[in-house]
């Protein structure tokens, strides 16, 4: 800003001095003053966009690194307690069959509660493992987990999720996998945490510009406005970090509710650039 006031001043006192001379020399150094405003104005757009274009590689970069952690820390519990809780499982269900055989009740019966103890933990672990990163999300796509999604959560809820997909198990590029992914993980916790409905639906739109994902339910909804508003102050993190990701790949995710009428949430992501803004309507 330093930059364009200097100009500008400079200019001021070119055209003030030319306006003292004749209208012509006054008319070229308006003229003057006006290319180098604009040459000016263009070198600040030109450093916006640079520092944009650096700030978004930057952030990619650290959710490149957040997947990965998650990545790591689902093959450790996978790999780690997963396979300690299975080793123990077996010990104790053999013991119980030792138990048993003897006719030991007591025993039998304390060794059935620590069987369904470990295995409730090992059940517990493996879920968690693969909410931090699904194998089925790199080994078959999109599509196999988010049906995977919608049938655990729907069972760990009691919440009636149905999926639909036009991608027919078409593979994207990993990283829209793993962002469609995890906005569809984050808006159907909401549903769970907060909607009280009954049912939800995911639906999955693809031409061959266009992706969009479509998750909606029918709770009690909410107003949009207080939530912009609690977005606004940094205390609705769910739903400001998903607009956050989308925007790293050019997306939009729109929110769209009221007190009784449920609540959908709709991410548009373009597939032929990052920059290009386009929508439909599912």
């Amino acid at each position: 800003m330093d930059v364009l006031r200097q100009s500008a001043t400079g200019a001021d006192d070119r055209a003030a001095d030319a306006r003292a001379d004749d209208p012509e020399t006054f008319r070229l150094a308006v003229l003057r003053q006006v290319q180098e405003l604009t040459a000016d104005n263009q070198r600040l757009l030109q450093s916006v966009v640079r520092s944009e274009k650096r700030f978004r590689t930057l952030a990619k970069s650290v959710w490149h690194v957040q997947e990965e952690e998650r990545r790591r820390l689902a093959r450790d519990l996978h790999d780690g307690i997963g396979q300690t809780l299975t080793a123990l499982a077996n010990q104790l269900q053999r013991i119980y069959d030792d138990a048993r055989g003897a006719g030991n009740l007591g025993l039998e019966h304390r060794l059935a509660d620590a069987l369904d103890i470990t295995r409730g933990a090992l059940h517990d672990t493996r879920e968690l493992s693969r909410l931090l990163r699904p194998t089925l999300l790199d080994d078959l796509g999109l599509d196999a987990a988010l049906a995977w999604l919608a049938r655990t959560l729907s069972e760990r809820a009691g919440l009636h999720i149905s999926f639909h997909s036009e991608l027919d198990e078409q593979r994207l590029h990993p990283d829209v996998e793993t962002l469609l992914f995890r906005i569809t993980q984050e808006a159907l916790t909401n549903v769970i945490r907060h909607s009280d409905g009954r049912s939800a639906r995911v639906l999955i739109k693809h031409t061959p510009m266009l992706l969009i994902l479509r998750v909606e339910d029918d709770g009690h909804g909410f107003d949009t406005a207080q939530v912009a508003h609690a977005e606004r102050n940094a205390s609705s993190s769910g739903l400001r970090g998903m607009r956050d990701r989308a925007e790293l790949f050019g997306g939009r995710v729109e929110i769209r509710s009221a007190p009784g009428q449920g609540t959908v949430v709709q991410l548009t992501l373009t597939l032929d650039g990052p920059d290009t803004d386009a929508t439909t309507t599912l």
